[in-house]
């Protein structure tokens, strides 16, 4: 679910975490430090100048990612993981991979760093300026995973799966892309719905405003999908009705369940982009259409997190204790 907010403020300091957020300090430092021993050692193989140079690229970030977590928990006192060796080297034949092996299992090391980052939506509601780190570094790790992408492409490392029988259009698609674009609409049209459901019964009127202008961007968003779809000839789903009959009782649902009904959902839309976007890797236009779906995601999530708070309608969750 899409929603619209006024520009937030600036983060407020906060001295705690909730015990979620605790774990996944944790577990971010511990995969990267695992990341970045394997990236040293697969980077001894690396013979092409451009591919060194992306390698480079993300051990840099995952350094740099990993120094940022370690100065999050040294500030709230939780123990790290063990960290990453440095100067690892390999001895004999440096041509016992090919480029092409290494980039296969960076490839698939990025690929579970962006998984990784997706149920972080989940976990972080408490501490805002953690949940704001954790959106940049997802940010970050989808950047790497498609430069990576777009340099394994012109070299034909990456199989293409299967491709949709393109009707209308000579632009190459595959299968699972055009599934994502309609399981994509189908379910804004869910969320077309359920907001047409929750503005008739939501009785704050600065919240009702906020779901009137969500609802009008989910429906542009689902008429670039539905242009889109039209484009490689594939069948739309069907609609829900256009019309909610009006609610004789506005006390049915209170507007702090709704809110939360309604934070449950884009968390799951975020991670629903996320996961789809790691799997489109053929067509570049849908690639930048789903990346930017997914950035623009997070933000608002994070948005509607901080207006939760200040409605007092956000669960209190467990706090850390060291």
């Amino acid at each position: 679910m899409i929603m619209l907010f006024s520009k937030q403020k600036k983060s407020e300091k906060q001295s705690q975490l909730s015990v979620a957020e605790v774990h996944r300090i944790w577990a971010k430092a511990k995969l990267r430090y695992v990341t970045l021993n394997h990236i040293q050692l697969l980077s001894n193989f690396v013979h092409d100048k451009d591919f060194k140079l992306i390698i480079d690229k993300i051990y840099k970030t995952f350094q740099k990612q990993v120094n940022q977590l370690e100065k999050e928990l040294n500030k709230y006192s939780i123990k790290s993981p063990q960290p990453n060796k440095t100067g690892v080297s390999a001895s004999g034949n440096s041509d016992i991979l090919r480029d092409q092996d290494v980039a296969e299992v960076v490839y698939t090391f990025l690929q579970f760093a962006v998984s990784r980052c997706m149920k972080s939506f989940y976990d972080t509601l408490f501490n805002d300026e953690f949940r704001e780190l954790l959106m940049k570094i997802t940010k970050e790790n989808v950047n790497l995973f498609f430069m990576l992408v777009d340099y394994m492409k012109p070299k034909g490392w990456l199989e293409n799966p299967p491709l949709y029988p393109v009707t209308k259009t000579n632009e190459i698609v595959a299968a699972n892309e055009i599934w994502e674009l309609w399981h994509h609409l189908y379910f804004r049209y869910i969320n077309i719905y359920q907001t047409k459901v929750y503005i008739n019964q939501v009785v704050d009127k600065e919240f009702k405003i906020i779901l009137n202008t969500g609802l009008k961007l989910l429906k542009k968003q689902a008429g670039v999908i539905e242009e889109i779809l039209l484009t490689h000839g594939v069948t739309l789903p069907a609609k829900f009705s256009e019309n909610i009959p009006d609610s004789e009782s506005k006390n049915e649902f209170s507007d702090d369940f709704i809110f939360n009904i309604l934070l449950y959902n884009m968390e799951n839309t975020a991670v629903v982009h996320g996961f789809a976007l790691q799997e489109l890797v053929i067509n570049d236009n849908l690639e930048t259409f789903f990346r930017e779906l997914l950035f623009d995601e997070i933000n608002l999530l994070n948005n509607l997190i901080r207006y939760g708070k200040v409605k007092g309608w956000i669960p209190l969750v467990p706090v850390y204790r060291p």
